[in-house]
């Protein structure tokens, strides 16, 4: 059948456009769907970079009072440290994901 036999001349604009159109938006699904994995990620890293100083400090706070017998100042002492180094993990991490992303 050809374009002129064809009933509605616009059938097959129409056609081209619905697939031209649910190919875009399932790009911007994907795309969308990659963004959202990537927002999870940066997350989870930010969590563990500071739960991690917290812990290493808590850990070494822990043991210089096991050691020593100054309960609790070593523990409060470690939790902190750790508390400040979690603090400069973080920054560290978003400053060098800002600095990947502007270059």
């Amino acid at each position: 059948m050809s374009r002129q036999d064809d009933p509605n001349p616009h059938h097959a604009d129409r056609d081209d456009f619905d697939r031209r159109l649910k190919a875009k938006l399932e790009e911007r699904r994907a795309r969308d769907a990659k963004q959202e994995a990537a927002g999870w990620s940066q997350g989870l890293r930010y969590g563990s970079e500071f739960l991690g100083g917290v812990i290493t400090g808590t850990a070494l706070g822990f043991l210089v009072d096991w050691l020593t017998g100054w309960s609790p100042w070593g523990l409060v002492t470690g939790m902190i440290l750790g508390f400040a180094a979690g603090t400069l993990n973080m920054v560290r991490a978003v400053s060098e994901m800002n600095r990947k992303d502007g270059a």
